[in-house]
């Protein structure tokens, strides 16, 4: 592991060397000319270098040279530093660049700041995952915009498509530019759709399912590859059927939810904060109050005033509450395994200490994981255990010994509602939280991991 780590940082170090070797070339060919004419195909001149020389096609050396006068530009030298210094990727680099473009330039410097914290703070078990600090820097956006959200997504809803786009084998890629809420809605309902058809008997994976809920919905059925997702007979659901062989099973009734944090001022109208789509990112005022106003039924959340973590709700018993879940999806936002994405809606609870070795169902001892990784925690692959404070290193057992069981919590205030999440301000009185949810994952190698809840739900408010 410590190999591939420095592997890493080599990597990112390479290309830190290579955007200073490319913003230099572009210099020396006119980069730097008093002639405007010359300075302006500058960048083309050395990209017409850089594809004599690598046997690369101009289009593909003029995107080098583009990404290498980004990064070496003054505003992102700290951006830069630090990929040489082997502590940010690329990937990492091009994220904070890319998501500074509704940043003003006289502000550039001050988000560029802010943003590499967020992308490599000193402790490495808080560096985020891509998915996650692209959220967080969505977020940051919002602090430093020229213009707020809801006038730049005006402008974008301008540019929804659908797009296709034929692959080999026969087979395509379909993809589509629309508003984030609408698109979270979509993808909780297949979500729900495909787990509803889910049997014993059912020999199609998830993502197969998706796709073919996702082909009857819109294709209708018999269109999708497997069987029909609204027909589906036991035993023959890896192809397609006869619509006379097959029940008809409805897909309507399958129940999803959307867990969203929203200012109470938003909702008032008294501000336009942006509101947050929990493991998705940040929805502009219009969207929330317009999910707001969908909504049957509210949950009110209490968190801990300093960190926003929201607060267990004890209850003995082995299945989880709505109200819990909807708690859990708030802590943890995607999957708790460190640098899964996968949304809380596509995830599963899981009891840290098992039910059967005397765990207990309460927010000290669950945490949100996909399914595979919940299979590799169940049998044994690899170990957890949850920790009491979120600030603490844990020393911890040694390698590969069972998860210590964590204390059990008192009882917090009930909420269980669906619907919108609206949190108190920060001095609003409440329980006092029960669990950090900071995880500590030991590896079948014997490496330990820390997996901190992600912090992506906005400050309290």
């Amino acid at each position: 592991m410590d190999a591939l780590r420095e592997l890493d940082a080599e990597e990112a170090r390479l290309a830190g060397e290579r955007a200073r070797v490319l913003g230099a070339l572009t210099v020396a060919v006119g980069g730097a000319s008093t002639d405007p004419l010359l300075r302006a195909d500058a960048a083309g001149i050395a990209a017409s270098e850089v594809a004599a020389a690598l046997k690369v096609s101009q289009r593909t050396a003029r995107a080098q040279v583009a990404e290498a006068l980004e990064l070496t530009a003054d505003e992102w030298s700290p951006v830069l530093e630090a990929m040489e210094a082997g502590r940010l990727p690329r990937r990492r680099a091009l994220a904070i660049v890319a998501a500074a473009l509704p940043v003003p330039a006289k502000r550039l410097a001050a988000f560029a700041a802010e943003a590499l914290a967020q992308a490599c703070p000193e402790d490495p078990d808080r560096i985020p995952s891509q998915g996650a600090l692209g959220r967080r820097l969505r977020r940051l956006v919002e602090e430093y915009a020229a213009e707020p959200l809801q006038i730049r997504k005006r402008e974008a809803q301008a540019r929804r498509r659908v797009d296709l786009e034929p692959a080999a084998d026969g087979m395509c890629w379909l993809t589509a530019y629309l508003p984030l809420e609408v698109g979270a809605a979509i993808d909780t309902r297949l979500e729900a759709l495909a787990r509803s058809l889910q049997t014993p008997n059912e020999s199609r994976g998830i993502g197969q399912l998706r796709l073919d809920v996702f082909a009857d919905l819109l294709g209708g059925p018999g269109l999708s590859p497997g069987a029909s997702a609204i027909r589906c007979a036991p035993g023959i659901s890896s192809r397609p059927a006869a619509p006379e062989d097959v029940p008809h099973r409805e897909l309507g009734g399958a129940r999803t939810e959307l867990l969203v944090t929203v200012p109470a001022r938003t909702l008032r109208g008294d501000s336009d904060d942006a509101g947050e789509i929990l493991g998705y990112g940040p929805i502009d005022a219009d969207a929330v109050r317009l999910l707001a106003a969908d909504a049957a039924t509210w949950s009110r959340m209490w968190v801990d005033p300093e960190d926003g973590t929201p607060v267990a709700l004890g209850r003995r018993r082995y299945t989880p509450t709505l109200a819990m879940r909807r708690q859990l999806g708030a802590r943890d936002a995607t999957c708790r395994f460190p640098g899964c994405d996968v949304p809380a809606a596509a995830t599963e609870a899981d009891h840290t200490a098992e039910w059967a070795d005397g765990g207990t169902t309460d927010l000290s001892n669950l945490a949100l994981l996909c399914r595979e990784h919940h299979r590799l925690k169940s049998l044994g692959r690899w170990k957890l255990r949850q920790l009491t404070r979120a600030d603490d290193r844990p020393p911890g057992p040694a390698a590969g010994t069972p998860p210590a069981p964590p204390a059990g919590t008192p009882p917090g205030p009930p909420a269980d509602t669906p619907g919108p999440v609206s949190r108190p301000p920060a001095d609003t009185p409440g329980p006092a939280p029960s669990a950090s949810g900071v995880l500590e994952w030991t590896s079948p190698t014997g490496h330990r991991h820390v997996s901190y809840p992600e912090g992506d739900p906005p400050p309290p408010f």
